[in-house]
């Protein structure tokens, strides 16, 4: 089971956040904080600076729709994941603003799985793997 913490940010929105690695090149984990957002559809999205220190290569640049209906064209990146003590392919976004983006983990990660979340600041956070009894 993954676990997280819902946490408030500095405009009174409750997002929850649970912790995730990524490999680099090499196959070494490197652990980050992640978003779960329910409204992206897509498997991960990660700063293009961070991308590049672990030594992944794009392999595409393709149009892709934002949440607010807005179309552009973003590059994407193959790369293992740690999910469920597992290592997963993953397909990967760049995604860059200002101020630095926060990382997104979208529905394609969460596909079979049972998200649970308590909405209030410190509420727990948890993602069962698929067919695993729940909690």
């Amino acid at each position: 089971m993954i676990r997280g913490t819902v946490i408030e940010d500095d405009g009174g929105r409750l997002e929850a956040w649970v912790e995730i690695s990524v490999a680099d090149s090499s196959g070494n984990l490197h652990t980050l904080q992640a978003v779960v957002d329910t409204g992206f559809t897509g498997c991960l999205t990660l700063p293009t600076d961070f991308l590049e220190r672990l030594g992944l290569r794009s392999v595409a640049t393709l149009p892709t729709t934002l949440a607010d209906g807005s179309e552009n064209d973003y590059r994407y990146y193959n790369g293992d994941i740690l999910w469920h003590d597992r290592l997963l392919p993953a397909s990967i976004i760049a995604l860059d603003a200002d101020p630095d983006p926060d990382p997104l983990i979208g529905t394609q990660l969460l596909t079979g799985c049972r998200l649970t979340v308590e909405f209030r600041d410190g509420g727990d956070v948890e993602i069962q793997e698929p067919d695993s009894p729940p909690h």
